[in-house]
């Protein structure tokens, strides 16, 4: 049994959570482990079944808990599933309503860099997976396909051979969200073509195993992306404020203050 305090907040359901998912977090509670009974837990906390149950709820959305039904049933401790986590921030992120540019400032700051390590650790058979990706690519254009699956792992890949997976938790996030924003706008082949074309760029770069220039591709592919969404969705932004850094990207504030 982990250690427990009696659920003093507002939401008791708040304090239920937080005290389950850091025994869990804390390792006093892992995977596979079932918890006292409704009616012992209850006690325990000092709040109504009713209560217990609704934090239980919100545990088992943040895939933290599973609930069973049966005669062997019950609340047990779930492995953290990556898809479940991987949609928590995808809908934070959703739900901010970031703007395209807010995506670009992201996706400069993390995909570059990623290209650059991915460069120097690719490997052949790295290289072939890219390649058949745009290979699939390729084919899906000829037919006047959305490829937005492909677009998705070709970054997803790029982010797995630099070896890094939180970098590539985030990236997934990021793009899935992207994505709902390019089929909210419609976009035609000429934008799909565009993307494919510097994918094969990028992969030539990586293919030559040359950091600099996979970086540079990545961040010329993310800057081009961002020009074609503003130009498709009519918004006014500034992308280059100053015209001594063609590479600055201004930000909610700046824009205000011009």
């Amino acid at each position: 049994m982990f250690n427990i305090t009696k659920a003093i907040n507002r939401r008791v359901s708040h304090s239920i959570v937080e005290q389950i998912r850091d025994a869990i977090f804390s390792g006093e509670l892992i995977p596979g482990d079932r918890l006292p009974s409704e009616k012992d837990l209850a006690e325990e906390f000092g709040v109504s079944k009713a209560s217990l149950r609704e934090a239980f709820r919100a545990l088992e959305a943040l895939g933290l808990l599973e609930i069973r039904q049966g005669m062997a049933g019950g609340a047990f401790v779930s492995k953290v599933d990556l898809e479940t986590a991987r949609n928590s921030l995808f809908n934070y992120i959703f739900f901010q309503n970031p703007s395209i540019q807010e995506f670009t400032q992201l996706r400069a700051l993390i995909e570059p860099p990623v290209a650059e390590l991915a460069a120097g650790r690719i490997s052949d058979a790295d290289i072939a997976d890219l390649e058949e990706n745009l290979a699939k690519t390729k084919k899906k254009l000829d037919a006047d396909v959305f490829y937005y699956e492909l677009d998705t792992y070709f970054h997803h890949r790029i982010a797995e051979i630099a070896g890094n997976s939180l970098i590539c938790f985030v990236i997934d996030s990021l793009k899935n969200a992207l994505v709902i924003m390019k089929q909210q706008l419609g976009l035609g082949r000429e934008f799909s073509l565009n993307v494919f074309n510097s994918h094969q760029r990028i992969l030539k770069a990586l293919r030559d195993r040359d950091p600099a220039r996979a970086g540079h591709e990545m961040m010329e592919h993310i800057k081009q992306v961002e020009r074609e969404l503003i130009a498709i969705s009519n918004e006014d932004i500034q992308l280059n404020p100053n015209p001594d850094e063609p590479d600055r990207i201004a930000t909610k504030a700046q824009r205000h203050k011009q």
